[in-house]
């Protein structure tokens, strides 16, 4: 959706967006932060050493009066601005000869840039804004993508310059955005942190999906605690897998000196890539399982199956978001029974087909690998379908179905006896839903009497009654269960060739 005017003006009239414009557009230097340096003792000594003691504030670095000076240097616009923040990154903070900050502290920006935003938009809102994503940039992305505010791609996990610069990049973008859309910097604060995270809440699934994968994540001893102390409904943030996705299975491994797997979770934020994130790619973990039984090291490289895994044989060096097979995590849990521990209320993979996640990349695999095999079943040969059938579909506007059976494509009379739309996945009932509706507004307009949703998760057959669809009301079967003869027949009976063609 784009940004609403009238929506935005009922918020922003109402008693909680009065605060929140308020609270943002009242914010001074009061408000900006003080970076304590008291563990570095030499620091401090050198800064005194210069005659620098006026950002010196109770052993802490004063940046709000040391970004105030060096920005007060010339007349404020928002071009020396840019140019100054780029000159901080690029050549680091030099005061009376004395470094600060080094020209290759780039990882300083990309860590501390909650606080550093904070200060500079206390300094000079008209161009800043405080970015308070710590560790939740998929919060700020999926704000940007509701409200289709452009940003610039997220530069790559190696290039920290890109990274630490990427501040002022989306600076840039939320400014354009603002003046276009009419708001104060205020009132873009209270559109981004309360207004717009009300819209995206309200737009998330509650329900945990099936797991599709399992992957392996990796804790040292500054974490043990944390997961020690875990409870059931226990949430963080954890260096993972770009492509996980919520509900996949979580393997917590315990490196040295514990070196076994400590618990079970499962994913509760698809993989991310966050630039001010020092591990770069991120998922938030939830629902933990502790176990009884301690697999090590050892066990794994001891194990028939295990002992041919490429991360165990390198001593689970780069465990963080490390894929685990389905046969993999079946003799997980076959080795924990084995040693005693309760399975039954531990997370178990589905097996849907019998091709790996991670042979399926996109919509066109599924319909190569999946799909179009089962139309050969089915007894239908690739002249029965046509691909991408251009449909106009109101106000000239054309839409393409992924397979029309029975079709007649000529403009203006176009018709279909079957549609089958595919998708990669299918993991939740919204996922189905949003499907749903898509393939049915195409069987509508082509008057098809059935239609088909597919992903790898399995196939969804809804049947015309009276002319139109119900929701609930569809025949649901996966590849592994297309596989027994019996399901095979009922398909055929269904939506095979001889039943939708009359061949």
């Amino acid at each position: 959706m784009k940004f609403n005017k009238y929506l935005w003006e009922l918020y922003s009239s109402s008693d909680a967006g009065i605060k929140q414009v308020n609270y943002w557009s009242n914010y001074s230097k009061n408000t900006a932060q003080e970076l304590e340096i008291s563990d570095n003792n030499e620091l401090l000594e050198q800064l005194k050493a210069f005659k620098l003691h006026k950002y010196i504030k109770e052993d802490r670095i004063n940046w709000f009066h040391l970004a105030f000076d060096f920005f007060a240097e010339k007349k404020f616009t928002i071009e020396n601005a840019k140019q100054i923040y780029r000159n901080w990154i690029e050549e680091g903070i030099i005061i009376n000869d004395f470094v600060l900050l080094g020209k290759d502290s780039f990882e300083y920006w990309t860590s501390k840039i909650n606080f550093i935003s904070d200060i500079l938009y206390a300094l000079y809102p008209e161009y800043f804004f405080p970015y308070v994503f710590h560790g939740e940039y998929y919060k700020f992305q999926n704000i940007c993508q509701e409200f289709e505010i452009p940003i610039p791609p997220v530069p790559i996990k190696k290039d920290w310059e890109s990274r630490a610069m990427f501040y002022i990049e989306i600076c840039e973008s939320l400014l354009e955005f603002r003046k276009f859309s009419g708001l104060s910097p205020g009132e873009l604060c209270a559109f981004l942190y309360d207004f717009a995270l009300n819209v995206i809440d309200q737009t998330l699934d509650d329900e945990m999906p099936r797991p599709s994968k399992a992957w392996f994540v990796g804790a040292n001893k500054n974490n043990f605690d944390f997961l020690d102390k875990a409870e059931k409904f226990s949430w963080d943030y954890w260096q993972g897998n770009l492509e996980a996705k919520r509900g996949d299975i979580v393997v917590m491994y315990c490196l040295s000196p514990r070196s076994y797997i400590h618990s079970m979770w499962r994913v509760d934020i698809d993989g991310f890539a966050d630039p001010f994130f020092y591990f770069y790619n991120a998922v938030a973990i939830t629902l933990p399982i502790k176990l009884q039984i301690r697999l090590t090291h050892f066990d794994l490289k001891s194990n028939p199956v295990w002992v041919n895994n490429s991360l165990v044989r390198k001593n689970l060096q780069g465990i963080n978001g490390y894929p685990i097979k389905y046969n993999e995590y079946q003799e997980l849990l076959s080795m924990l029974e084995i040693g005693g521990q309760r399975v039954f209320d531990l997370p178990k993979l589905e097996l849907t087909s019998r091709l790996e996640t991670d042979e399926l990349k996109d919509e066109r695999d599924v319909e190569i690998q999946l799909i179009e095999p089962l139309l050969v079943l089915l007894g239908y040969e690739f002249s029965d379908w046509i691909r991408q059938m251009p449909v106009k579909m109101g106000r000239g506007e054309r839409y393409y179905p992924d397979y029309c059976f029975g079709a007649n494509p000529v403009r203006g009379e176009e018709y279909a006896k079957l549609i089958l739309e595919s998708k990669l996945e299918i993991r939740t009932k919204n996922d189905l839903k949003e499907a749903y509706f898509q393939a049915k507004s195409y069987a509508l307009r082509l008057q098809a009497q059935k239609f088909i949703i597919a992903s790898k998760e399995g196939v969804w057959i809804y049947q015309s009654q009276n002319g139109s669809y119900i929701f609930d009301e569809y025949f649901n079967c996966n590849w592994i269960q297309i596989e027994n003869p019996d399901m095979l027949y009922e398909l055929k009976r269904r939506i095979g060739k001889s039943v939708v063609l009359g061949k």
